[in-house]
């Protein structure tokens, strides 16, 4: 990270500067100052690099945030809003850095007032990033900050401790808490991955744990039955399955019966439907007899619609015909042609008068046109006339407000002029403070402090002198203490060495691994005996299912020839029986029902038919027969199956528990092989021993160990009691430690109480003699000396006096400006007035010559205020209008004409077509009455009223309506077909196999046996489930009781770690990483420390983050690092700062150091030696800045950033 630029606009005292570090002389200079006076702004220039970056500053994040009224706005006194400079109503700071990307970014924090007034509101700070040098926006408002630290690798916190050493802010790393120092050492080392771990090892943990409880609560669940209840279980489900079986026969057999009656119910209902359709189509048959008949004779009458329609067309055409012939009969044509002819007369008189008047009014309308543009240049005349006189007036109202406002500014001049002289004159005593107050200011302050800090020197000299006196009877005491601590320490760690020395002798390890391998000789031996027992019992049993093996496959092989007879007999019967019921099928006995004495068969042809009645009982008696000897075939065949099927479960059973012995006693033999080549490979003299011997060595050594618990246990005792010893001892030692650092810091103390006394002294002195030596007779300085005046106050005065001689100045510069401006005033004002006077005169001229012209022009039309133009149009207009009716009437009497003559021919062709359509009618009428005759033939009471209602009778109306019959005739054709046959079809039905139990008694059973089968299956289904959760929890449970062990192991595994290593924020793991780092920067530190301060070594405590001291002065002493001074705090922090930026990874390169303040506690070998050691960082490549105001620092460093104080309380930036 470098920073490049540094922007800066109406900040605090700052108005505008930039600092560029790529521009000669910064770009070639790597340590540069930034001086200036106390309070000129250095430290803005600090203040503006964070403000660009994070939006706060280090000066303000330590100020209480409550709302406050400040300066008309509402806000908090750290907000960084407060550094906009008064009197402007916007400001910026901007910097332009190198990233870790090694990009160039600008970062930018502008704050602004509202309405971009200097009253406005403060508004909300704008915060930006940009890439350089196309400009583009990365991040605006919040998501700025998180953009900044992501380019840069460090926050607020960690840049001010690595970056920005601000004021007040310099030893921040020194005496920070060892959290803060972790989290810096691991961004500027790139090293967060221990972080990460330190969380994943937490993260693992706790997924570990959670695992091992739900495996253990998924363990609860599974269940298993005990051997009683799962051989229960079985034997339930064999029942289950054979009542099963029992109840589907039942069910099948009354399903059948019950079958019948809702086969006997479906015809029912087919017959009763057929005889209503029957009923329905012979009713619907009838009831469009009529209609039928209707559409018939409509049928015939399609003949003459075409000559009846024709017929009342031309009837109502000759009757339309003779109403126009007497229309157009009835119309006067001469009358109105000589109304028409007068009305023509008339307009063309009309026309003649309006072209006479407009030749008579053309020398009014010219004389009106002459007199109109004498009006306009007349009106014009006095409107230019009055407008100059507007102009002239306002010109003399401005003349005589600024003679006025002159006259005012020299009266008030006078006043403040003579106010402010005598106001000097009371106070002259403050003229010669007036022109160097600086000075003098500093003079009186350094003299009034010298004074206040002799007189507490003295009080603490005295308060130490006490407290010395007190440390060291204090000390001779503690010295005591730690000699008795000492001797008793002694005493009690001789008894713990004896003590040792008998443990030591004993092998406990030995003796552990002996009863364990006494334990362990036992326990294999009764493994042995039980395995033999085992074997035995096995053995015996596998014998006793061989024979049960042999004789259950010749049982086999038995069962198996049966099952092939019964299998042979079944399909023989079935066979027959399928033959007797084919010839019996219900397609031959319907034929033979139909047959009839001496009328041929449709099969054979023959006419006797001697099996017709008879043969039926005989083959439903043969049929019979077949099917009881099926019915029995089948029952042997099924109980064939079912012995076989038995067989082969129970031989499978005792193959399996054959096979399960076999493997048993093969298990058997292997662990006992197993266990005897392990005690052979394992012998020792214990093997030898009988039991009773292993018994009486198990209780010896077990004594001897609870002997040596009991001589630990001592052993711990006296350790704890010489810890504690030991503890106390170390805390005594401490105290004479504390006690005497504290003897020596009041000595030191007093040294230096004693020599600051001296220069206090001198300096009052010096002080003293110079300043009686100028103001000796003044009053101030003695109110000064006698402490009756502030120097706040004093201050006060010659501010206001060097304020009141800047009025002086100003109030005469006043006069001077307005004795000028009334010299200029006076005669532009009586030049003006002159002018009005004569612009007025001619203003009267003008008017009396208009009003003239006007009456001359208004009495050519009669007093009437019209314009010549528009006269004219309006005489024009009424000649036009009179030309229209002429024109109308005109063509009036033309079409009157016109129209007389086309009435005469219309009238003529009218009564042409009335005689032709005569003519036609007649025809038309002749061939009717000829259709009519012949029709009546056919139908006597046929009418012409009637014929004229079958006319109205569509094509489709007749086409739908002889459709309709034939389709009823059709149905009812169907319907008689279709009762007969359902009448056959019941009575054949009815004549079959009908049970001998009613419906409802059949139906009660089919309820019953179904609820039973029901209740069957769901036992069947319970019973067996509950068999099969046994079988697939105990598989279950053997793979997850070995998931538990894996683990529980790796939980403990986990917990060790994360004992050690995890927290949920991986802070133990990055402290104990960083512990290591802090060595390796106290390392880098210590050599930048030893060219500073020789007497200082840094050092970690013990394996912890905190920092302590080695003072080579004092016997290696340590101490902490609180107790250094403030020159001391501040080399140390800057050896720490220097091995911060040596340390700086790849990941967070630091380029840029900032040190604000601090080496004016610094001597003047020390503050050479200080330079020395920033020279040789910026020879490293880095850029060093370093604000101060101290003159040796200032000369040292060649290339500076000088910030000048200004009058009016802002300050400007050079470059030097």
């Amino acid at each position: 990270m470098k920073i490049t630029a540094v922007r800066i606009h109406n900040l605090a005292s700052i108005v505008d500067a930039e600092i560029d570090f790529t521009q000669a002389p910064l770009k070639d200079a790597g340590l540069f100052a930034i001086t200036g006076d106390t309070g000129a702004g250095k430290s803005t220039f600090l203040d503006a690099i964070c403000l660009a970056l994070y939006t706060k500053t280090a000066r303000l994040r330590g100020d209480k945030g409550n709302l406050i009224e400040f300066n008309g706005d509402s806000i908090k006194l750290n907000d960084a809003r407060n550094l906009l400079r008064r009197g402007t109503w916007e400001g910026y700071a901007e910097v332009d850095f190198l990233g870790q990307d090694k990009q160039l970014y600008r970062a930018r924090y502008t704050i602004a007032r509202t309405h971009k007034k200097v009253t406005g509101k403060l508004k909300v700070a704008e915060h930006t990033l940009v890439t350089l040098p196309d400009e583009t926006l990365i991040a605006d408002k919040s998501h700025t900050i998180k953009e900044v630290e992501s380019k840069i690798g460090l926050n607020f916190e960690q840049f001010s401790r690595a970056v920005l050493l601000a004021q007040h802010e310099f030893a921040a790393f020194l005496k920070a808490t060892g959290d803060e120092r972790a989290q810096l050492l691991e961004c500027l080392t790139g090293t967060d991955k221990f972080s990460r771990i330190g969380v994943r090892i937490f993260e693992r943990h706790k997924e570990q744990v959670a695992k091992l409880e739900a495996l253990k609560a998924g363990l609860e669940s599974y269940t298993l039955l005990t051997p009683e209840e799962l051989e229960l279980q079985q034997t339930k489900l064999t029942d289950l399955k054979a009542q099963t079986e029992h109840t589907k026969k039942e069910l099948t057999k009354t399903e059948k019966a019950l079958n019948w009656y809702q086969q006997a119910t479906v015809l029912e209902q087919n017959l009763l439907q057929a005889q209503q359709t029957q009923q329905q189509a012979s009713s619907a048959l009838e009831s469009i007899v009529v209609q039928s008949e209707q559409a018939k004779q409509a049928k015939q009458t399609l003949e003459i619609k075409d000559n009846r329609s024709r017929f009342t067309q031309l009837t109502d055409q000759n009757t339309a015909l003779d109403q126009q012939i007497a229309s157009l009969k009835s119309v006067d044509h001469l009358a109105v042609i000589n109304e028409r002819n007068t009305a023509l007369a008339k307009h063309t008189e009309l026309l003649n008068n309006a072209n006479g008047q407009k030749q008579n009014a053309a020398p009014v309308i010219a004389k009106a046109r002459e007199l109109d543009s004498s009006i306009a240049l007349q009106t014009q005349a006095v409107k230019g006339a009055e407008s100059q006189i507007i102009k002239e007036q306002t010109q003399l109202d401005e003349l005589n407000q600024q003679l006025k406002q002159s006259n005012n500014e020299l009266e008030l001049a006078n006043t403040d002029s003579t106010k402010s002289q005598q106001w000097l004159s009371e106070h002259a005593q403050l003229h010669v403070l007036a022109k160097d107050w600086s000075y003098y200011q500093q003079s009186f302050n350094t003299y009034l402090n010298a004074q206040q800090q002799l007189t507490a020197n003295l009080a603490q000299s005295q308060t130490l002198n006490t407290e010395l006196a007190g440390q060291s009877k204090h000390l001779n005491t503690q010295s005591n203490k730690v000699q008795e601590c000492e001797a008793l320490l002694t005493s009690e760690q001789s008894a713990l060495q004896v003590l040792n020395t008998q443990l030591n002798e004993f092998n406990a390890e030995h003796c552990d691994a002996q009863l364990k391998s006494i334990d362990y000789l036992k326990e294999q031996r009764e493994r042995y005996k039980q395995f033999n027992a085992d074997l035995k019992q096995s053995t015996q049993r596998q014998q006793v299912l061989n024979q049960q093996l042999n004789e259950s496959q010749q049982v086999h092989v038995l069962l198996n020839q049966h099952l092939i007879t019964s299998e042979q007999a079944l399909k023989g019967s079935e066979y027959a029986l399928n033959q007797a019921r084919l010839r019996a099928s219900e397609n031959v006995e319907h034929l033979r029902t139909e047959l009839r004495p001496n009328e041929p068969c449709l099969v054979c042809g023959a006419t006797e038919h001697p099996y017709a009645v008879n043969q039926n009982q005989q083959l439903n008696n043969l049929i019979t027969d077949f099917e009881n000897a099926f019915n029995t075939a089948k029952k042997q065949f099924d109980h064939a199956q079912s012995e076989l099927h038995k067989h082969q479960t129970q031989h499978a059973v005792l193959t399996a528990e054959h096979g399960q012995l076999e493997q048993v006693i093969q298990t058997a033999k292997t662990k006992q092989l197993d266990i005897r080549n392990t005690m052979l490979g394992a012998r020792s003299e214990l093997n030898d021993l009988t039991p009773d011997q292993l018994e009486v060595t198990y209780k010896q050594l077990t004594q001897q160990k609870a002997q040596y618990f009991e001589q630990q246990k001592r052993q711990r005792t006296l350790q704890t009691k010489v810890n504690e010893l030991q503890a106390a001892l170390k805390a005594e030692q401490q105290v004479q430690q504390q006690l005497s650092n504290k003897h020596l810091e009041l000595t030191h103390q007093q040294n230096q109480l004693t020599s600051k006394h001296s220069e206090l002294s001198a300096q009052i002195n010096e002080l003293g003699t110079t300043l009686n030596s100028q103001f000796e007779n003044s009053d101030f300085w003695q109110q000064l000396q006698a402490n009756t005046l502030e120097l706040t106050e004093l201050s006060v005065q010659v501010s206001q006096y060097q304020q009141t001689q800047t009025q002086l100045e100003q109030s005469q510069k006043r006069q001077d400006t307005a004795n000028e401006q009334i010299k200029q005033l006076t005669p532009l004002v009586s030049k003006s007035e002159q002018s009005l006077k004569a612009l007025n005169e001619e203003l009267v001229k003008a008017k009396n010559l208009l009003s003239t012209v006007q009456s001359e022009r208004l009495a050519l039309f009669n007093n009437e205020q019209i314009s010549a133009d528009d006269y004219q149009a309006k005489l024009t207009s009424a000649q036009e209008q009179m030309q229209s009716q002429v024109q109308a009437s005109h063509k009036a009497y033309d079409d009157a004409i016109k129209q007389r003559d086309e009435h005469a021919i219309t009238l003529k062709n009218v009564e042409q077509r009335l005689h032709e359509n005569s003519q036609e009618l007649a025809t038309l009428e002749a061939r009717y009455n000829q259709w009519f005759t012949d029709f009546k033939a056919q139908y006597n009471d046929v009418t012409h009223e009637q014929v004229k209602i079958l006319l109205t009778l569509s094509s489709d109306t007749i086409k739908a309506h002889l459709n309709q019959h034939e389709q009823l005739t059709q149905a009812l054709t169907d319907a008689n077909a279709a009762l007969k046959q359902q009448q056959l079809t019941l009575g054949k039905h009815n004549s079959s196999d009908k049970p001998t139990q009613s419906a409802e008694a059949l139906s009660t059973q089919l309820s019953s046996l179904n609820e039973q089968q029901t209740q069957l299956q769901n036992s069947l289904l319970a019973t067996n489930t509950a068999i099969e959760q046994h079988n697939q929890n105990a598989k279950a449970l053997e793979g997850k009781q070995a998931e538990l062990t894996t683990l529980k192991t790796q939980v403990e595994q986990w917990h060790l770690l994360n004992k050690v290593l995890g927290d949920a924020t991986g802070k133990t793991m990055r402290n104990l990483a960083q512990t290591q780092t802090l060595k390796i920067l106290l390392h880098y530190a210590n050599s930048h420390l030893k060219t500073l301060n020789k007497r200082y070594e840094l050092t970690a405590i013990a394996q912890t983050l905190d920092i302590a001291i080695i003072d080579r002065d004092m016997a290696d002493e340590q101490r902490s690092v609180n107790t250094l001074s403030g020159g001391e705090s501040f080399l140390v922090s800057l050896a720490l700062a220097l091995g911060l930026a040596s340390l700086s990874s790849n990941k967070v390169q630091i380029n840029s150091l900032f040190i604000d303040e601090g080496f004016g506690t610094l001597d003047s070998e020390t503050l050479s030696i200080a330079m020395d050691a920033l020279d040789s960082l910026q020879a490293q490549g880095r850029k060093v800045g370093v604000i101060s105001h101290v003159t040796q620092m200032s000369e040292r460093v060649a290339t500076q950033v000088h910030v000048a104080k200004k009058p009016g309380g802002y300050s400007t930036v050079e470059v030097l």
